[in-house]
């Protein structure tokens, strides 16, 4: 398989990013400009948005009909299939304690759902200090930052899930949790929910391989391969960079058949197309990857004919918003000029009135 036919079938097929959600970080920040880069306006969709601690315990935007199903799948049995650089220590060490997951899950989303029993939206820290004193002390370690026992940050933001919390978001530095709405009902199966982010994953990402999936769901790679048998009937295997990768069956003839990209985009912070795949195959040379996946924070990309070709970043100043590009290699004059024109769109996405363009 050549590496060009899969850039080709992920930019066809990344057209719509709520199946697999759309991170938003900093809170209010990247998820809905990753909609609206796409022509999708957040509030037009009658099903209705969800903003939800999801996938690594992350803030995702998804579809409000999906929330069930990724309550389900992340219903995790066992905190030794949670990955440490997402989660530390802990659930390994809840695991060698014989405490499941699932059920430290079910504890603290059961006192999150007793301390929003009031109706008002409540900060991190008012439910945090209103959960702690009702959950097993196991579950609430010293934490040295704080200077205080509360419910571990993982375990914390993977229950507000559970208890059916959503998001309300005042401004990047802060958001609320809103009570939920209905009764909690049985848990749900976790094995089809899982097949079937599975799926979503491989149609939006494929072709790939299991450790993919474990980084995308923030898992050790054994759980991911638990996790990618429950659809693997469905897999089509292809062979890229000299490994064993898959495809689902059902979307080999897309990705044989996906046209060449072509144009020159720019796309957000923490967009699905950088935060979901294979970063090695994204952006072959190791310098430039570290530019584009950055510990202090990740810029937004520049994409010419499908591949990410450099990045940018935002600053306002006297009421203008000013984008700044650095591309990897020059730009002719066409390519300054599509770059200029999706300054504006940009800007227009994130409701700004004045924007330039610079390039770095």
């Amino acid at each position: 398989m050549d590496r060009g036919r899969v850039i080709a079938y992920r930019a066809l097929s990344m057209r719509d990013v709520l199946p697999t959600g759309a991170q938003d970080h900093p809170p209010g920040r990247t998820a809905r400009l990753a909609l609206r880069l796409r022509g999708i306006e957040p509030d037009d969709d009658p099903g209705g948005h969800a903003l939800v601690q999801s996938v690594r315990g992350a803030i995702h935007l998804h579809a409000a009909a999906d929330v069930d199903l990724y309550t389900a799948a992340l219903r995790i049995e066992d905190g030794a299939d949670i990955a440490p650089y997402s989660f530390g220590t802990f659930g390994r060490e809840l695991s060698a304690d014989g405490v499941r997951y699932d059920a430290a899950l079910a504890d603290v989303a059961d006192a999150m759902r007793a301390a929003m029993a009031a109706g008002e939206p409540l900060t991190k820290g008012e439910l945090s200090e209103a959960v702690t004193p009702a959950v097993p002390p196991r579950l609430a370690p010293w934490c040295g930052g704080c200077g205080v026992n509360h419910v571990h940050d993982g375990l914390f933001r993977a229950a507000t899930l559970q208890a059916g919390l959503r998001i309300e978001v005042e401004h990047s530095t802060l958001f609320r949790y809103l009570p939920p709405t209905g009764e909690a009902g049985p848990p749900a199966d976790p094995a089809p929910a899982r097949a079937e982010l599975v799926r979503r994953f491989l149609r939006a990402f494929g072709p790939a391989r299991p450790v993919h999936l474990a980084g995308w769901l923030g898992l050790t790679p054994a759980a991911g391969r638990r996790w990618w048998a429950l659809a693997e009937d469905e897999l089509e295997e292809v062979r890229l960079g000299g490994h064993r990768h898959y495809v689902l069956a059902d979307a080999a003839a897309a990705l044989l058949d996906a046209p060449e990209p072509e144009g020159t985009r720019l796309l957000g912070p923490y967009d699905p197309v950088t935060e979901l795949a294979d970063r090695e195959l994204l952006v072959p040379d190791r310098t430039r990857r570290g530019s584009v996946w950055n510990p202090a924070g990740n810029p937004g990309v520049l994409l010419v004919d499908g591949e990410i070709a450099g990045t940018w970043r935002q600053r306002s100043a006297s009421g203008r918003l000013t984008l700044t590009v650095r591309p990897f290699d020059g730009l002719g004059a066409r390519r300054r000029s599509e770059v200029e024109a999706e300054a504006e769109w940009v800007g227009a996405a994130l409701g700004a009135e004045r924007v330039a363009a610079a390039f770095g």
